[in-house]
């Protein structure tokens, strides 16, 4: 007999969110198949099984957030007995009674007992499946344990006033999104500068080089993080400090099926542009297949979001704390332009949005951070003369 335990992917793991698994109880499994997805924080993990045998017994559920190292499944024999499987009781836990007979003379007792919720594992599968709440029922089993005909007996209750909506519990991912969108909104005072771009001329090089449009984006911005550098810091709310980095590590917003990631570039301005493209590539691909580690989501000192792709010209970024400074790309549109001599050129344009924590960054800083971009961007031989140069940087 094999227990299955909540794995932990990385030293601060301390919970893990059952997405799905992929066997059913009974079901027989090959050491190496892949058995269930859990994910914690941002990222999302396929665990394979241990062993060979017959998944006896899945005790974690799906949309379960579950501690690290809980037994969670038990794989053995065909026809092997389960053995007990002690765990420690927790305040707020439902108990896990064994289902026996029901004694009608018990007396209806209180369903909340010192904070804990006793219930049959029947009745508590039937809850877990149509969503319902076990604290809103009258336990009539065993010292006022909830069981299944309890269970439906309330079902019947709110049959009549059931409204067209479903609920879905929040994944592992989108809780951790929720929290730090939150933890955003509460510790930073947010502005957001804008400034229309002429990228023809950027567009043009970054087509020549066969490199994305944000490959050249973290390439320039890296350059003005190493000259403004009190943009490339943390803000620690509780000391009141700022900590302003040595090095660049630039955040690139991409967009899964799961929900918003934010894989890493490590050491980006001593980087080539090609080097940049390449790793790009690379994390944006294991974001969005969730096989991307969790040391690739962290440690970065700036964010880049661009939502360019999708129709969206000008936007708010939400700082990505404990960072104090985000840009957001917008749109490029081909638009009509005055140029030398009052002529007029097509030229394609696009916004930069860039918010910052007004604790730590003052508006006339921010404005000088989108001016050196935005003159990087329409002349990119100011950062080396030959347009070759500085793409070998």
């Amino acid at each position: 007999m094999y227990e299955i335990k909540m794995p932990r992917f990385g030293l601060n793991m301390e919970c893990g969110f059952i997405e799905k698994w992929f066997k059913k109880e009974g079901e027989k499994i090959k050491e190496g198949e892949p058995l269930f997805e859990v994910s914690s924080e941002k990222i999302t993990n396929e665990v394979v099984s241990p062993a060979s045998g017959v998944l006896l017994k899945i005790i974690g559920q799906e949309k379960e957030e579950i501690k690290v190292g809980t037994v969670i499944a038990i794989i053995g024999e065909e026809g092997e007995k389960i053995k007990e499987i002690k765990e420690k009781e927790e305040p707020g836990k439902i108990d896990e009674i064994p289902e026996r007979e029901e004694i009608p003379s018990m007396k209806v007792a209180p369903l909340e007992r010192e904070g804990r919720i006793k219930a049959s594992p029947l009745a508590k599968k039937m809850a877990r499946e149509k969503n319902l709440d076990l604290s809103q029922m009258t336990g009539t089993g065993p010292a006022g344990r909830i069981e299944k005909k309890d269970v439906l007996i309330y079902l019947s209750s709110v049959s009549e006033n059931k409204a067209d909506f479903k609920i879905e519990k929040l994944s592992g991912l989108r809780r951790t999104i929720a929290e730090r969108l939150s933890k955003s909104f509460h510790t930073a005072v947010t502005l957001t500068n804008t400034t229309e771009v002429d990228f023809t001329e950027f567009k043009k090089l970054m087509k020549e080089n066969k490199v994305s449009i944000t490959s050249g984006l973290v390439f320039f911005l890296s350059k003005v993080l190493r000259e403004l550098n009190q943009f490339n810091a943390h803000f620690n709310h509780d000391k009141k400090e700022v900590i302003i980095y040595n090095n660049i590590h630039i955040g690139i917003a991409v967009d899964t099926e799961k929900g918003l990631m934010v894989p890493v570039i490590r050491n980006t301005d001593k980087l080539n542009l090609e080097t940049i493209n390449d790793q790009i590539k690379k994390i944006a691909d294991e974001a969005r297949k969730g096989v991307i580690s969790e040391n690739d989501i962290k440690g970065s000192t700036f964010t880049l979001t661009n939502l360019g792709m999708m129709r969206t010209e000008i936007f708010t970024p939400v700082i990505n704390p404990p960072e104090v400074a985000i840009l957001g790309i917008g749109r490029i549109i081909k638009k009509p332009v005055i140029v030398d001599e009052d002529k007029i050129s097509i030229r394609e344009l696009a916004y930069l949005s860039l918010s910052y924590d007004h604790q730590i960054i003052d508006g006339a800083d921010a404005a000088k951070f989108l001016e050196k971009l935005a003159r990087l961007i329409e002349n990119p031989a100011l950062l080396g003369g030959e347009r070759k140069k500085f793409i070998d940087l």
